[in-house]
Protein backbone atom coordinates (compact mmCIF):
# COMPACT_ATOMS: atom_id res chain seq x y z
CA UNK A 1 0.00 0.00 0.00
CA UNK A 2 3.02 2.60 0.83
CA UNK A 3 3.94 2.79 -2.66
CA UNK A 4 0.10 3.70 -4.07
CA UNK A 5 0.15 5.98 -1.49
CA UNK A 6 3.77 7.54 -2.75
CA UNK A 7 2.46 7.42 -6.51
CA UNK A 8 -0.61 9.40 -5.23
CA UNK A 9 1.58 12.28 -3.81
CA UNK A 10 3.10 13.19 -7.71
CA UNK A 11 1.90 15.52 -9.78
CA UNK A 12 -0.02 14.26 -12.43
CA UNK A 13 2.87 14.53 -15.40
CA UNK A 14 4.63 11.82 -13.29
CA UNK A 15 1.62 9.77 -12.55
CA UNK A 16 1.43 9.62 -16.33
CA UNK A 17 4.94 8.57 -16.61
CA UNK A 18 4.71 5.68 -13.61
CA UNK A 19 1.45 4.71 -15.88
CA UNK A 20 3.35 4.62 -19.35
CA UNK A 21 6.29 2.54 -17.27
CA UNK A 22 3.89 -0.27 -16.06
CA UNK A 23 2.12 -0.29 -19.49
CA UNK A 24 5.22 -0.94 -21.12
CA UNK A 25 6.60 -3.49 -18.57
CA UNK A 26 3.22 -5.39 -18.83
CA UNK A 27 3.61 -5.38 -22.66
CA UNK A 28 6.90 -7.01 -22.93
CA UNK A 29 5.13 -10.03 -21.51
CA UNK A 30 2.12 -9.65 -23.23
CA UNK A 31 3.23 -8.75 -26.53
CA UNK A 32 6.57 -10.54 -26.80
CA UNK A 33 7.58 -12.39 -29.85
CA UNK A 34 5.30 -15.70 -28.18
CA UNK A 35 2.29 -13.33 -28.71
CA UNK A 36 3.33 -12.09 -32.41
CA UNK A 37 4.12 -15.96 -33.34
CA UNK A 38 0.82 -17.27 -31.50
CA UNK A 39 -1.41 -14.54 -33.19
CA UNK A 40 -0.33 -15.10 -36.65
CA UNK A 41 -0.66 -19.14 -36.02
CA UNK A 42 -4.70 -18.31 -34.39
CA UNK A 43 -5.48 -16.52 -37.23
CA UNK A 44 -4.95 -19.24 -39.44
CA UNK A 45 -6.32 -22.26 -37.34
CA UNK A 46 -9.76 -20.24 -36.19
CA UNK A 47 -10.77 -21.69 -40.44
CA UNK A 48 -10.02 -24.52 -39.61
CA UNK A 49 -12.74 -27.29 -40.78
CA UNK A 50 -14.70 -29.42 -37.76
CA UNK A 51 -12.64 -32.17 -37.85
CA UNK A 52 -9.42 -30.46 -38.14
CA UNK A 53 -10.55 -28.86 -35.04
CA UNK A 54 -11.69 -31.90 -32.77
CA UNK A 55 -8.04 -33.56 -34.17
CA UNK A 56 -6.68 -30.97 -32.74
CA UNK A 57 -7.96 -31.10 -29.53
CA UNK A 58 -7.18 -34.52 -28.95
CA UNK A 59 -3.68 -34.32 -29.73
CA UNK A 60 -3.07 -31.64 -27.37
CA UNK A 61 -4.67 -33.16 -25.16
CA UNK A 62 -3.09 -36.91 -25.57
CA UNK A 63 0.25 -35.19 -25.23
CA UNK A 64 -0.98 -32.86 -21.82
CA UNK A 65 -2.34 -36.11 -20.42
CA UNK A 66 0.85 -38.08 -20.92
CA UNK A 67 2.89 -34.99 -19.62
CA UNK A 68 0.69 -34.66 -16.65
CA UNK A 69 0.95 -38.57 -15.63
CA UNK A 70 5.01 -38.42 -16.00
CA UNK A 71 5.64 -34.83 -14.30
CA UNK A 72 2.77 -33.40 -12.06
CA UNK A 73 2.30 -35.31 -9.08
CA UNK A 74 -1.52 -34.36 -8.44
CA UNK A 75 -2.80 -36.02 -11.65
CA UNK A 76 -0.47 -39.13 -11.25
CA UNK A 77 -2.07 -39.50 -7.82
CA UNK A 78 -5.39 -38.82 -9.34
CA UNK A 79 -5.14 -41.19 -12.25
CA UNK A 80 -3.22 -44.10 -10.17
CA UNK A 81 -6.33 -44.00 -7.87
CA UNK A 82 -8.59 -44.52 -10.54
CA UNK A 83 -6.52 -47.46 -12.09
CA UNK A 84 -6.18 -44.87 -15.07
CA UNK A 85 -2.92 -44.67 -17.74
CA UNK A 86 -2.27 -41.77 -20.41
CA UNK A 87 -3.65 -44.12 -23.34
CA UNK A 88 -7.02 -44.34 -21.20
CA UNK A 89 -7.49 -40.34 -22.13
CA UNK A 90 -7.57 -40.06 -26.03
CA UNK A 91 -10.20 -37.70 -26.92
CA UNK A 92 -12.20 -34.83 -25.23
CA UNK A 93 -15.05 -37.72 -24.95
CA UNK A 94 -12.89 -39.50 -22.06
CA UNK A 95 -12.29 -36.22 -19.94
CA UNK A 96 -15.09 -37.73 -17.59
CA UNK A 97 -12.52 -40.26 -16.40
CA UNK A 98 -10.91 -37.68 -14.53
CA UNK A 99 -12.02 -35.92 -11.85
CA UNK A 100 -12.98 -32.62 -11.85
CA UNK A 101 -11.50 -30.08 -9.59
CA UNK A 102 -12.10 -26.38 -8.12
CA UNK A 103 -10.54 -23.27 -6.81
CA UNK A 104 -10.11 -25.33 -3.24
CA UNK A 105 -8.34 -28.08 -4.63
CA UNK A 106 -5.65 -25.75 -6.03
CA UNK A 107 -5.72 -23.84 -2.92
CA UNK A 108 -4.62 -26.75 -1.16
CA UNK A 109 -2.57 -28.67 -3.80
CA UNK A 110 -0.59 -25.82 -5.34
CA UNK A 111 3.16 -27.19 -5.12
CA UNK A 112 1.91 -30.85 -6.02
CA UNK A 113 -0.21 -29.28 -9.56
CA UNK A 114 3.25 -27.60 -10.58
CA UNK A 115 5.24 -29.73 -13.03
CA UNK A 116 8.32 -31.44 -12.06
CA UNK A 117 11.40 -30.14 -13.03
CA UNK A 118 10.00 -26.49 -13.46
CA UNK A 119 12.64 -23.82 -11.99
CA UNK A 120 10.61 -21.21 -9.98
CA UNK A 121 12.33 -18.37 -12.20
CA UNK A 122 10.37 -19.65 -15.12
CA UNK A 123 6.61 -19.41 -13.40
CA UNK A 124 4.73 -16.33 -12.51
CA UNK A 125 2.56 -16.48 -9.80
CA UNK A 126 -0.76 -14.97 -10.85
CA UNK A 127 -4.10 -14.66 -8.81
CA UNK A 128 -7.98 -14.37 -9.61
CA UNK A 129 -9.84 -11.15 -8.89
CA UNK A 130 -11.89 -12.76 -6.13
CA UNK A 131 -15.45 -11.76 -8.07
CA UNK A 132 -16.90 -14.56 -6.20
CA UNK A 133 -15.97 -13.85 -2.75
CA UNK A 134 -12.21 -15.86 -3.31
CA UNK A 135 -9.26 -14.59 -4.71
CA UNK A 136 -6.98 -17.46 -5.99
CA UNK A 137 -3.13 -17.66 -6.05
CA UNK A 138 -1.70 -20.12 -8.61
CA UNK A 139 1.23 -20.35 -10.91
CA UNK A 140 1.46 -19.61 -14.88
CA UNK A 141 4.85 -18.17 -17.67
CA UNK A 142 4.99 -15.48 -19.65
CA UNK A 143 4.68 -17.76 -22.60
CA UNK A 144 1.35 -18.62 -21.27
CA UNK A 145 0.31 -14.99 -20.59
CA UNK A 146 1.69 -13.99 -24.26
CA UNK A 147 -0.87 -17.01 -25.62
CA UNK A 148 -3.83 -15.56 -23.69
CA UNK A 149 -3.38 -12.25 -24.84
CA UNK A 150 -2.93 -13.33 -28.19
CA UNK A 151 -6.40 -15.10 -28.19
CA UNK A 152 -7.70 -11.80 -26.92
CA UNK A 153 -6.22 -9.85 -29.63
CA UNK A 154 -7.62 -12.38 -32.22
CA UNK A 155 -11.20 -11.60 -30.80
CA UNK A 156 -10.34 -8.19 -31.29
CA UNK A 157 -8.78 -8.28 -34.58
CA UNK A 158 -12.10 -9.96 -35.87
CA UNK A 159 -13.68 -6.20 -35.27
CA UNK A 160 -10.90 -4.64 -37.02
CA UNK A 161 -8.42 -3.75 -34.34
CA UNK A 162 -4.47 -3.18 -34.22
CA UNK A 163 -2.15 -3.17 -31.52
CA UNK A 164 -1.36 0.81 -32.62
CA UNK A 165 -4.85 1.60 -32.28
CA UNK A 166 -5.37 4.69 -29.44
CA UNK A 167 -7.94 3.22 -27.11
CA UNK A 168 -9.57 3.39 -23.48
CA UNK A 169 -9.09 1.32 -20.57
CA UNK A 170 -12.19 1.29 -18.21
CA UNK A 171 -11.73 -0.87 -15.47
CA UNK A 172 -10.43 -1.14 -11.42
CA UNK A 173 -7.09 -0.01 -11.07
CA UNK A 174 -7.25 3.03 -9.10
CA UNK A 175 -4.63 5.19 -11.18
CA UNK A 176 -6.27 8.44 -10.02
CA UNK A 177 -6.50 9.52 -6.78
CA UNK A 178 -9.93 8.23 -5.43
CA UNK A 179 -10.63 11.45 -3.56
CA UNK A 180 -9.85 13.73 -6.61
CA UNK A 181 -12.53 16.25 -7.26
CA UNK A 182 -10.70 18.03 -10.17
CA UNK A 183 -10.12 16.71 -13.51
CA UNK A 184 -8.08 15.06 -14.64
CA UNK A 185 -9.86 12.13 -14.22
CA UNK A 186 -7.85 9.59 -16.64
CA UNK A 187 -4.28 8.79 -16.58
CA UNK A 188 -1.80 8.05 -20.00
CA UNK A 189 -0.37 4.95 -21.07
CA UNK A 190 1.91 6.62 -23.56
CA UNK A 191 3.54 3.80 -25.33
CA UNK A 192 0.68 2.10 -25.32
CA UNK A 193 -1.23 4.43 -26.77
CA UNK A 194 -3.85 3.92 -24.16
CA UNK A 195 -5.66 6.74 -21.60
CA UNK A 196 -7.02 4.94 -18.48
CA UNK A 197 -10.22 5.85 -16.72
CA UNK A 198 -10.62 4.07 -13.39
CA UNK A 199 -14.07 3.14 -12.21
CA UNK A 200 -13.90 5.11 -9.17
CA UNK A 201 -14.06 8.49 -11.18
CA UNK A 202 -17.23 7.06 -13.29
CA UNK A 203 -19.42 9.25 -11.06
CA UNK A 204 -22.49 11.27 -12.13
CA UNK A 205 -20.88 14.26 -11.87
CA UNK A 206 -17.53 13.60 -13.23
CA UNK A 207 -18.83 12.61 -16.64
CA UNK A 208 -19.28 15.54 -18.45
CA UNK A 209 -15.82 16.43 -17.96
CA UNK A 210 -14.92 12.48 -18.99
CA UNK A 211 -16.94 12.94 -22.12
CA UNK A 212 -15.19 16.31 -22.95
CA UNK A 213 -11.79 13.77 -22.34
CA UNK A 214 -13.12 11.34 -25.04
CA UNK A 215 -13.80 13.84 -27.44
CA UNK A 216 -10.18 15.62 -27.30
CA UNK A 217 -8.89 12.56 -29.92
CA UNK A 218 -10.02 10.33 -31.86
CA UNK A 219 -10.32 6.90 -29.70
CA UNK A 220 -10.57 3.80 -31.94
CA UNK A 221 -12.06 1.51 -29.22
CA UNK A 222 -12.81 1.64 -25.86
CA UNK A 223 -12.12 -1.82 -23.73
CA UNK A 224 -12.78 -2.67 -20.01
CA UNK A 225 -15.53 -4.08 -17.50
CA UNK A 226 -19.38 -3.67 -18.67
CA UNK A 227 -20.19 -1.76 -14.97
CA UNK A 228 -17.99 0.83 -15.55
CA UNK A 229 -18.54 2.03 -19.02
CA UNK A 230 -22.29 1.35 -18.57
CA UNK A 231 -23.10 4.14 -15.58
CA UNK A 232 -20.75 6.23 -17.44
CA UNK A 233 -23.00 5.91 -21.18
CA UNK A 234 -26.04 6.33 -18.61
CA UNK A 235 -25.06 9.01 -17.40
CA UNK A 236 -23.97 11.08 -20.59
CA UNK A 237 -27.45 10.00 -22.14
CA UNK A 238 -29.06 11.50 -19.06
CA UNK A 239 -27.37 14.87 -19.57
CA UNK A 240 -27.16 14.99 -22.74
CA UNK A 241 -23.63 15.18 -23.34
CA UNK A 242 -22.72 13.97 -27.03
CA UNK A 243 -19.89 11.88 -28.02
CA UNK A 244 -18.54 13.80 -30.90
CA UNK A 245 -15.46 11.23 -31.43
CA UNK A 246 -17.15 8.01 -31.73
CA UNK A 247 -14.98 4.81 -30.99
CA UNK A 248 -15.49 2.05 -34.06
CA UNK A 249 -15.58 -0.92 -31.49
CA UNK A 250 -16.32 -1.32 -27.81
CA UNK A 251 -14.56 -4.62 -26.56
CA UNK A 252 -15.79 -5.84 -23.26
CA UNK A 253 -14.62 -8.84 -21.03
CA UNK A 254 -14.49 -9.73 -16.93
CA UNK A 255 -17.85 -9.90 -16.60
CA UNK A 256 -21.54 -11.09 -18.05
CA UNK A 257 -22.73 -8.05 -20.55
CA UNK A 258 -26.24 -7.81 -19.81
CA UNK A 259 -29.03 -5.90 -22.37
CA UNK A 260 -29.68 -2.93 -20.43
CA UNK A 261 -25.93 -2.30 -20.92
CA UNK A 262 -25.59 -3.13 -24.25
CA UNK A 263 -28.41 -0.85 -25.12
CA UNK A 264 -26.86 2.20 -23.31
CA UNK A 265 -23.73 1.78 -24.33
CA UNK A 266 -24.93 1.40 -27.93
CA UNK A 267 -26.96 4.37 -27.92
CA UNK A 268 -24.01 6.70 -26.28
CA UNK A 269 -21.27 4.95 -28.60
CA UNK A 270 -22.95 4.18 -31.57
CA UNK A 271 -19.68 1.85 -31.75
CA UNK A 272 -19.95 -2.00 -32.40
CA UNK A 273 -20.11 -3.99 -29.36
CA UNK A 274 -18.08 -7.23 -28.86
CA UNK A 275 -17.26 -9.25 -25.57
CA UNK A 276 -15.45 -12.33 -25.01
CA UNK A 277 -15.45 -14.72 -21.95
CA UNK A 278 -12.39 -15.50 -20.38
CA UNK A 279 -10.70 -15.83 -16.60
CA UNK A 280 -7.42 -15.07 -15.08
CA UNK A 281 -7.05 -19.09 -15.10
CA UNK A 282 -5.90 -19.35 -18.21
CA UNK A 283 -7.47 -22.49 -18.93
CA UNK A 284 -9.83 -21.84 -21.75
CA UNK A 285 -11.58 -19.12 -23.55
CA UNK A 286 -14.46 -18.79 -25.73
CA UNK A 287 -14.72 -15.09 -28.08
CA UNK A 288 -17.70 -13.69 -30.15
CA UNK A 289 -17.08 -13.61 -33.98
CA UNK A 290 -19.03 -10.49 -35.44
CA UNK A 291 -22.48 -12.89 -36.34
CA UNK A 292 -22.70 -12.99 -32.66
CA UNK A 293 -22.16 -16.34 -30.66
CA UNK A 294 -19.48 -17.37 -28.75
CA UNK A 295 -16.72 -19.61 -30.42
CA UNK A 296 -14.45 -21.85 -28.35
CA UNK A 297 -11.12 -21.08 -28.52
CA UNK A 298 -9.77 -24.11 -29.21
CA UNK A 299 -5.97 -24.10 -29.92
CA UNK A 300 -6.14 -22.70 -25.90
CA UNK A 301 -7.97 -25.20 -24.30
CA UNK A 302 -11.41 -27.49 -24.03
CA UNK A 303 -14.75 -26.09 -22.31
CA UNK A 304 -16.96 -28.86 -21.19
CA UNK A 305 -20.61 -28.88 -20.42
CA UNK A 306 -20.77 -31.09 -17.37
CA UNK A 307 -24.20 -32.21 -15.90
CA UNK A 308 -26.19 -31.10 -19.06
CA UNK A 309 -29.54 -29.71 -19.40
CA UNK A 310 -31.45 -30.27 -22.53
CA UNK A 311 -32.83 -27.02 -23.86
CA UNK A 312 -35.64 -26.04 -26.73
CA UNK A 313 -34.08 -26.13 -30.32
CA UNK A 314 -31.17 -28.53 -29.54
CA UNK A 315 -29.04 -26.57 -26.84
CA UNK A 316 -27.86 -27.58 -23.42
CA UNK A 317 -26.67 -25.71 -20.55
CA UNK A 318 -24.57 -27.14 -17.90
CA UNK A 319 -21.54 -26.13 -15.67
CA UNK A 320 -18.09 -25.13 -18.21
CA UNK A 321 -15.26 -27.12 -17.25
CA UNK A 322 -11.98 -25.98 -18.53
CA UNK A 323 -8.62 -28.05 -19.48
CA UNK A 324 -6.02 -25.51 -20.04
CA UNK A 325 -3.70 -25.92 -22.99
CA UNK A 326 -1.26 -23.04 -23.02
CA UNK A 327 0.81 -23.56 -19.82
CA UNK A 328 2.26 -27.30 -19.25
CA UNK A 329 4.26 -26.23 -16.05
CA UNK A 330 0.96 -25.19 -14.04
CA UNK A 331 -1.56 -27.63 -15.89
CA UNK A 332 -5.28 -27.59 -15.12
CA UNK A 333 -7.06 -30.25 -16.52
CA UNK A 334 -11.06 -30.29 -15.64
CA UNK A 335 -11.20 -27.41 -13.43
CA UNK A 336 -14.72 -26.03 -12.55
CA UNK A 337 -14.70 -22.36 -13.20
CA UNK A 338 -17.69 -21.64 -11.79
CA UNK A 339 -19.93 -20.92 -14.73
CA UNK A 340 -22.95 -21.95 -16.89
CA UNK A 341 -22.91 -21.95 -20.20
CA UNK A 342 -25.21 -22.74 -22.69
CA UNK A 343 -24.16 -24.17 -25.72
CA UNK A 344 -25.27 -25.07 -29.57
CA UNK A 345 -26.03 -28.53 -30.85
CA UNK A 346 -23.09 -29.97 -31.89
CA UNK A 347 -23.62 -29.66 -35.34
CA UNK A 348 -24.54 -26.23 -35.19
CA UNK A 349 -23.17 -23.83 -38.08
CA UNK A 350 -22.65 -20.46 -37.32
CA UNK A 351 -22.86 -17.90 -40.59
CA UNK A 352 -19.74 -16.36 -40.05
CA UNK A 353 -17.77 -20.22 -40.71
CA UNK A 354 -15.78 -20.79 -37.75
CA UNK A 355 -16.76 -24.54 -36.72
CA UNK A 356 -15.09 -24.97 -33.64
CA UNK A 357 -17.88 -24.90 -30.66
CA UNK A 358 -20.15 -22.44 -29.87
CA UNK A 359 -21.95 -21.14 -27.10
CA UNK A 360 -24.93 -19.09 -27.27
CA UNK A 361 -24.42 -17.66 -23.43
CA UNK A 362 -22.35 -17.96 -20.51
CA UNK A 363 -25.04 -17.57 -17.45
CA UNK A 364 -22.53 -17.53 -14.55
CA UNK A 365 -21.40 -14.19 -12.98
CA UNK A 366 -24.88 -13.11 -12.35
CA UNK A 367 -23.71 -10.58 -9.37
CA UNK A 368 -26.03 -7.69 -8.60
CA UNK A 369 -24.61 -4.09 -8.67
CA UNK A 370 -23.75 -2.10 -5.43
CA UNK A 371 -24.20 1.65 -5.78
CA UNK A 372 -22.14 3.75 -4.21
CA UNK A 373 -22.38 7.22 -2.11
CA UNK A 374 -21.05 8.57 -5.24
CA UNK A 375 -24.05 7.36 -7.31
CA UNK A 376 -21.77 4.73 -9.19
CA UNK A 377 -22.76 1.33 -9.65
CA UNK A 378 -20.38 -1.21 -9.47
CA UNK A 379 -20.28 -4.97 -9.70
CA UNK A 380 -16.52 -5.37 -9.14
CA UNK A 381 -15.24 -5.73 -5.38
CA UNK A 382 -12.07 -7.66 -7.31
CA UNK A 383 -9.36 -6.09 -5.54
CA UNK A 384 -10.95 -5.70 -2.41
CA UNK A 385 -10.50 -9.68 -1.72
CA UNK A 386 -7.25 -10.03 -3.57
CA UNK A 387 -5.32 -10.59 -0.70
CA UNK A 388 -7.70 -11.88 1.96
CA UNK A 389 -7.33 -15.72 1.41
CA UNK A 390 -5.40 -16.14 4.32
CA UNK A 391 -8.14 -14.90 6.61
CA UNK A 392 -11.23 -15.20 5.04
CA UNK A 393 -12.91 -18.43 3.22
CA UNK A 394 -15.77 -16.71 1.14
CA UNK A 395 -17.20 -13.48 1.20
CA UNK A 396 -20.54 -11.59 0.15
CA UNK A 397 -21.36 -8.38 -0.25
CA UNK A 398 -24.88 -7.46 0.40
CA UNK A 399 -26.30 -3.86 -0.11
CA UNK A 400 -30.49 -2.96 1.63
CA UNK A 401 -29.53 0.17 0.90
CA UNK A 402 -27.67 2.70 -0.85
CA UNK A 403 -24.75 4.44 0.86
CA UNK A 404 -23.96 1.16 3.03
CA UNK A 405 -23.08 -2.72 2.53
CA UNK A 406 -22.98 -5.54 4.82
CA UNK A 407 -20.16 -7.83 4.28
CA UNK A 408 -21.02 -11.56 4.88
CA UNK A 409 -17.67 -13.42 5.82
CA UNK A 410 -16.90 -16.85 6.48
CA UNK A 411 -13.60 -16.64 8.65
CA UNK A 412 -9.96 -18.49 8.23
CA UNK A 413 -8.73 -18.93 12.00
CA UNK A 414 -7.07 -15.35 12.70
CA UNK A 415 -9.01 -13.02 11.07
CA UNK A 416 -9.06 -9.98 13.65
CA UNK A 417 -10.32 -6.89 13.82
CA UNK A 418 -7.26 -5.49 11.71
CA UNK A 419 -8.44 -7.49 8.77
CA UNK A 420 -11.73 -5.93 9.25
CA UNK A 421 -9.81 -2.75 9.33
CA UNK A 422 -7.31 -3.49 6.03
CA UNK A 423 -10.91 -4.56 4.15
CA UNK A 424 -12.13 -1.26 4.83
CA UNK A 425 -9.03 0.83 3.86
CA UNK A 426 -8.89 -1.46 0.29
CA UNK A 427 -12.88 -0.58 -0.57
CA UNK A 428 -12.73 3.30 0.25
CA UNK A 429 -9.27 3.25 -2.06
CA UNK A 430 -11.12 1.12 -4.78
CA UNK A 431 -14.94 1.51 -4.15
CA UNK A 432 -15.44 4.32 -2.77
CA UNK A 433 -13.81 6.52 0.07
CA UNK A 434 -18.13 7.31 1.45
CA UNK A 435 -19.28 3.93 1.62
CA UNK A 436 -20.23 2.71 4.75
CA UNK A 437 -19.06 -0.77 5.69
CA UNK A 438 -20.43 -3.74 8.20
CA UNK A 439 -19.61 -7.22 8.87
CA UNK A 440 -21.64 -9.89 9.40
CA UNK A 441 -20.19 -13.73 10.65
CA UNK A 442 -21.54 -16.52 8.93
CA UNK A 443 -20.57 -19.89 8.68
CA UNK A 444 -21.08 -20.45 4.85
CA UNK A 445 -22.36 -18.30 2.64
CA UNK A 446 -25.78 -19.55 1.01
CA UNK A 447 -25.88 -21.13 -2.44
CA UNK A 448 -28.11 -19.94 -5.11
CA UNK A 449 -30.13 -22.85 -7.38
CA UNK A 450 -27.25 -23.39 -9.99
CA UNK A 451 -25.13 -23.99 -6.66
CA UNK A 452 -22.85 -20.77 -6.44
CA UNK A 453 -23.09 -18.30 -4.63
CA UNK A 454 -23.67 -14.78 -5.86
CA UNK A 455 -20.69 -12.22 -4.68
CA UNK A 456 -23.05 -9.72 -4.54
CA UNK A 457 -26.42 -9.39 -3.50
CA UNK A 458 -28.84 -6.10 -3.46
CA UNK A 459 -32.24 -5.25 -2.30
CA UNK A 460 -31.63 -1.36 -3.14
CA UNK A 461 -35.39 -0.52 -5.32
CA UNK A 462 -34.08 -0.15 -9.21
CA UNK A 463 -35.01 3.51 -9.21
CA UNK A 464 -32.26 4.42 -7.09
CA UNK A 465 -29.91 3.50 -9.74
CA UNK A 466 -31.12 7.17 -11.55
CA UNK A 467 -31.81 8.75 -8.97
CA UNK A 468 -28.89 8.61 -6.02
CA UNK A 469 -25.64 11.00 -6.68
CA UNK A 470 -27.15 13.22 -8.60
Amino acid sequence: MKHVNTYYTMPTPLQNLACTYRGWRESRIRYSRVFHEKLQWLRRSEHWPRERVESYQDEQLRLLIAHAYENVPFYKQAMQERGLVPDDIRTRHDLPKLPIINKDAVRTNLDSLRAAGTRRRDVVQSHTGGTTGKSLHFYTTRSALAFQWAVWWRHRSRFGLRLSDWSVGFSGRPAVPPNQERPPYWRWEWLNRRAYVPMQQVTPAKVPDIVRFLNSRQFVYYGGYPSVIHPLAESALDFGCELTRRPRVIALGAENLYGFQRRAIERFTGATITDQYGFAEGCGNASRCPDGPYHEDFEFGILECVDPEPLDGGRTRGRIVCTGFSCPEFPLIRYDIGDIGVWEPDGYSCACGRESRVLADVEGRQDDYIITPEGRRTMLFTYVFENTEHVVSEAQVVQHEVGSIVIRVVRRPGFTAADEDEIRKEIALWISPSLAVEFEYVDQIEREANGKFRAMKSFVDSSAISTSGR
